[in-house]
C-alpha cells in the first residue's frame, strides 16, 4: 500500500485517459498551492499515550475505514468509535467491475470512507493504477527508463543556477543564459551535475528516470481506475487517499478530509465516482450517493496560552481542539516571524502532553491573513480531556525548534 504520490507515473493504458486524470490533478494541487501551505505533519505517540488509549480503544488496523489514521504512529479512535460507522452504502456496477462502498463515518468535521473495487472476472483481471497503489517485484513486471522532456521550452532551476531547455525542432541548453553542450548520456548528465541529457536525437532528464508497470507475473490484465470521493459540503476536501490490492484482484481504496472547523450538520451528502480503463477503452460508473449522519456528540476545549505564549520568533495567541471518538481536530492562531535566511517552509508544531510525552498528530494546512496564520489538524482524541499540552514548534524541514508554550485546554 502506499499513500498517493504525485511523482509516480500511471499505468500503461490510454494516453487520454492519463492526461484527464493529470489535468484533474494539477488543478487541485494548483488550487491548494494558491490558498494554503500543505502541511504533511506525522509525528511520534509516545509509548505510554499507546498503552493508555489501547487500555480503552481500539486497534485502527482492526476496523477498515479507520486505515487511513493507522500509519507507523497511528491515530487510534476510541472505544465506540466503530459504532458510528455505516455500512454497505451503495454499489454499481457493469460488465467488468463492481464498485462497493463498504464503510463510511462522519464525526461532525471529518469524514472517512472505503471503497472496493472489484473486476468481475477474477481470473482474468486484476484492478492496478500505479499512482494510487505499490507494484511489488513478486507480483509485477516493471522497469525504469529515462524521462522524456516534452516539448517546448522549459526552465529548471538548481543551487548552481537556471538552466533552459529549448526542446523543439532545434535542441538547445542555456546555463544562466549562455548556450552550453547536452550531456550525450544518463551518466554524462550524472557526473556534470546537470538536469538533462541528449541522447538519438531526444532530449531526457537527467536526474530522475520514469518508473513504468508492464504487466502483472500471474498473466492476469490489469483495469486501470481512478475513485473520486466528495461531499456536498465544500468545506470538507475528501483529499488523503490511499489504495492495497487484494489477492482477488481487487483493490480498497480509502479516503480521508476534515473541515477546517465544526461543521453545524446533522449529516453530509457523500457521493462516489469510478472510471476504469481497459484496452484503451475508457468507461465511466455511475455514481453513488448516500446521506452519512453524524451518530455521536463532539467535545470542545478552548486552548489558552499560560503566561504570555511566546517563543523564539512565535507567539501562541488562541486555539481550539474538538474531540470526538473517531479523532481531535486543533485549530491554532499564532503569529510568525520568519528569520533572515531560511525557513522558507515556515513553522509546525509539535505537541507534548503535561509528561512530556508527545501526542501523535497527522496531516494539517495553514493559511495566513494580516500576518495572523491559522492552523488546522487533525490528532489523536482523548477519553479524558488532559489541563495541560505543550506545543512546540519546529522549523519545517530543518532539525530546528523554537521553542514550547503551555496551553491550558478548558473544556466548553
Amino acid at each position: 500500500m502506499k499513500r498517493t504520490d504525485w511523482q509516480n507515473a500511471f499505468g500503461e493504458v490510454d494516453e487520454d485517459f492519463h492526461l484527464r486524470l493529470r489535468s484533474t490533478l494539477n488543478e487541485l494541487e494548483e488550487t491548494d498551492m494558491k490558498n494554503r501551505k500543505n502541511l504533511a505533519v506525522i509525528m511520534l505517540a509516545a509509548a505510554l499515550i499507546v498503552a493508555l488509549l489501547a487500555g480503552a480503544g481500539i486497534a485502527a488496523s482492526q476496523l477498515g475505514v479507520f486505515h487511513m489514521l493507522d500509519s507507523a504512529d497511528p491515530i487510534v479512535p476510541l472505544e465506540g468509535a466503530q459504532e458510528l460507522v455505516g455500512t454497505n452504502l451503495g454499489a454499481v456496477e457493469n460488465d467488468l467491475v463492481k464498485l462497493t462502498v463498504e464503510e463510511a463515518v462522519f464525526d461532525g468535521q471529518g469524514a472517512l470512507v472505503q471503497c472496493r473495487l472489484s473486476p468481475r472476472d477474477t481470473e482474468r483481471y486484476a484492478m492496478f493504477n500505479s499512482f494510487m497503489q505499490d507494484a511489488p517485484e513478486e507480483e509485477y513486471i516493471t522497469e525504469t527508463v529515462p524521462a522524456e522532456v516534452a516539448e517546448g521550452s522549459q526552465e529548471i532551476e538548481t543551487d548552481d543556477g537556471v538552466y533552459t531547455i529549448i526542446n523543439e525542432a532545434e535542441h538547445s541548453l542555456l546555463f544562466n543564459g549562455v548556450p552550453i553542450e547536452f550531456p550525450a548520456s544518463w551518466d554524462a548528465a550524472q557526473a556534470a551535475n546537470i538536469p538533462v541529457y541528449e541522447e538519438n536525437g531526444a532530449i531526457y532528464y537527467g536526474d530522475y528516470r520514469e518508473y513504468r508497470v508492464l504487466g502483472r507475473r500471474d498473466g492476469r490484465q490489469t483495469i486501470d481506475y481512478w475513485i473520486s470521493v466528495y461531499t456536498g459540503d465544500d468545506r470538507i476536501e475528501l483529499d488523503a487517499y490511499d489504495a492495497e490490492g487484494q489477492a482477488d484482484g481487487s483493490v480498497l481504496v480509502w479516503c480521508s478530509g476534515f473541515a477546517d472547523e465544526k461543521l453545524d450538520a446533522e449529516e453530509i451528502e457523500v457521493h462516489v465516482i469510478g472510471e476504469i480503463s481497459v484496452d484503451g477503452v475508457d468507461t465511466m460508473l455511475d455514481e453513488i450517493a448516500f446521506t452519512l449522519p453524524k451518530t455521536d456528540a463532539e467535545r470542545r476545549c478552548s486552548l489558552q496560552p499560560v503566561g504570555e505564549g511566546k517563543g523564539e520568533r512565535f507567539e501562541i495567541l488562541s486555539g481550539s481542539i474538538i474531540f470526538t471518538k473517531v479523532r481531535a481536530y486543533m485549530a491554532l492562531d499564532y503569529r510568525y516571524e520568519q528569520a533572515e535566511k531560511g525557513e522558507e517552509m515556515g513553522i509546525d508544531f509539535r505537541l507534548y502532553d503535561g509528561d512530556g510525552n508527545r501526542i501523535t498528530t497527522g496531516a494539517g494546512n495553514c493559511t495566513e491573513v494580516d500576518g495572523i496564520w491559522h492552523w488546522n489538524m487533525e490528532m489523536q482524541s482523548f477519553a479524558e480531556i488532559p489541563e495541560t499540552i505543550w506545543l512546540e514548534a519546529k522549523v519545517i524541514g530543518e532539525d530546528k525548534t523554537l521553542g514550547r508554550v503551555e496551553c491550558r485546554l478548558i473544556e466548553e
